[in-house]
């Protein structure tokens, strides 16, 4: 067998091993900052040559979010934004960041890209801004719907040079069927939503298209070697080992799939699953700001949808 008959998924991991046992020998200035303008925290920047933000947040908060950009980059442009999926708090930021950075190029899948450009999307992405903004406490801002498009779509392990970041980019379906996780610099995996959102022992179950497309992107992003985790919506990830660290988020996910399946097996009517979902998963625990109520319900119904549809064909 010679180097080009193994897959190049499996090359590109034993490549990302050997580079790893040298990386980590090196003490990295950290490059990551939360640029978010509101407490969801959906921005992250990476600077560096070029500076690329990891997701966009949401409309009503970008003015404060270009505020901390600005501050950060100190006169250099923001370059590139990196998306993790097409969901309205992920998302929203790019027309302004488009209005202030006019050579600003947004990468994303196939899917999302297509999924932005419906605008029966655009409009429901327009209502849950306007939502948020009111929880906020500020005004919705004006922005051009048609400014929410993806410049390149990406795909399974492709490899973005951005300047000086090398970038490597997994499909992970299952939060939505357009999620993506990225690898930056063989240092830091930014997981997609798939695998959850999680801190301490809190752990959200975000699993809305796929249950065991999920658990296939968790087992996936297993495989990838790197030194940091960022969790969405939280951060970079502290607390247990990264090795146990996947072992708990699979049985998570197993744990909470169950614990659904025994709500919509004792509520009956929808109202009342979506009404458990809040009080297992949301309040209480997440603040209307980070997540707000109306967004978490539409997700909860689509999850109850899900595990809803796989249970009827389990038996069947």
């Amino acid at each position: 067998m010679t180097a080009h008959d193994i897959m190049p998924e499996c090359r590109y991991f034993m490549n990302c091993a050997l580079i790893q046992a040298e990386r980590i020998k090196i003490k990295m200035k950290d490059y990551i900052v939360n640029v978010s303008g509101d407490s969801s925290r959906a921005a992250c920047l990476i600077k560096g040559t070029k500076n690329v933000l990891y997701d966009a947040g949401m409309a009503y908060s970008a003015g404060r979010m270009i505020e901390k950009l600005h501050y950060e980059l100190d006169g250099a442009p923001l370059d590139a934004v990196i998306l993790s999926h097409s969901h309205y708090d992920h998302v929203s930021g790019i027309p302004f960041l488009r209005k202030e950075w006019p050579d600003l190029r947004v990468y994303a899948g196939s899917y999302a890209a297509g999924v932005l450009e419906k605008p029966t999307v655009r409009d429901v992405i327009r209502g849950l801004n306007e939502n948020a903004a009111r929880i906020g406490g500020l005004p919705l801002p004006e922005y051009d719907d048609n400014a929410l498009f993806v410049d390149q779509v990406v795909k399974d392990y492709d490899m973005l040079t951005i300047g000086n970041h090398e970038i490597r980019v997994f499909e992970t379906p299952g939060h939505t069927k357009c999620s993506l996780s990225y690898l930056v610099d063989d240092d830091i995996l930014f997981a997609s939503e798939t695998i959850g959102v999680f801190k301490g022992d809190w752990y959200m179950p975000c699993y809305m298209v796929g249950y065991q497309m999920a658990l296939d992107s968790l087992e996936k992003l297993r495989q990838v070697p790197f030194r940091r985790l960022y969790v969405p919506h939280i951060g970079l990830h502290e607390g247990r080992p990264l090795p146990e660290t996947w072992e708990w988020l699979r049985e998570c996910m197993v744990r909470t799939r169950e614990e659904i399946e025994t709500i919509i097996k004792t509520y009956n009517t929808g109202e009342e699953r979506i009404r458990a979902m809040l009080k297992c998963y949301h309040d209480g625990i997440v603040s209307e700001e980070e997540q707000p109520g109306e967004a978490f319900c539409l997700n909860a119904a689509a999850t109850l949808r899900l595990v809803e549809k796989e249970c009827r064909e389990a038996k069947a």
